[in-house]
């Protein structure tokens, strides 16, 4: 019998270069949108503003942005070696290795390992992405996925992550018929701080199917 991880390569969809947003194109010539494209896309009007706002009061907004990916995508490498087993800290920038020292103590949940930045895509949502990690979280599969932030955060700023990350675990069952009931995201930031996260996929089901369908039905407009 295959395993989870050969059953979601066998139909890992292809990222699409696009300039509207991450797509990806499934083995059978769907196109669908990433789930970060389709949540940025319906996200409120008060977050919407509250981007622009900052962008305008911020000279270096782009600065401070390019920033901030370099340093995510740097710690998401560093955990992806950590994991493999092939931990090497040259060619990192210290702010990265920092990160990751942060989230280490959080990082020895982990186990059981069944893929690392698996891209995938759900039939029924009409939507694709790229899980940072599917693995045993304290003994239970989970949809993991790590932050990194200037500041701590709060629980309601998370949200749209968790829609996200529950949003894979309806990807993953649809590939490999195992349900996913948990999402964890860990947090850390440059003030020193570690934060878990951990929440039940069941209440962010529904949640998710409208901003979906929302989604959608702007695009008929």
């Amino acid at each position: 019998m295959a395993s989870f991880a050969q059953m979601l390569k066998a139909r890992e969809p292809v990222l699409l270069d696009r300039e509207d947003g991450h797509w990806y194109q499934t083995k059978f010539d769907k196109i669908y949108p990433s789930i970060s494209t389709v949540l940025s896309a319906t996200a409120s009007e008060e977050k919407k503003n509250g981007i622009s706002q900052w962008q305008e009061n911020e000279p270096a907004h782009e600065y401070i942005t390019a920033q901030a990916q370099h340093v995510g995508t740097q710690s998401h490498k560093i955990i992806e070696d950590y994991l493999n087993n092939a931990l090497s800290y040259e060619g990192y920038d210290l702010l990265p290795i920092a990160h990751f020292n942060n989230l280490r103590p959080f990082l020895e949940n982990i186990s059981d390992v069944v893929c690392i930045e698996q891209r995938m895509y759900s039939d029924r949502l009409r939507v694709a992405g790229t899980s940072d990690l599917i693995a045993k979280y304290n003994g239970d599969l989970s949809i993991i996925d790590y932050k990194t932030k200037r500041k701590p955060q709060v629980d309601d700023y998370m949200y749209e992550y968790y829609l996200q990350t529950t949003c894979y675990a309806q990807m993953f069952h649809e590939a490999t018929g195992q349900k996913i009931n948990q999402v964890v995201i860990l947090v850390s930031s440059e003030k020193n701080t570690r934060q878990e996260f951990i929440k039940s996929c069941d209440d962010y089901v529904e949640p998710i199917s409208r901003r979906v369908e929302q989604f959608y039905l702007s695009s008929l407009l």
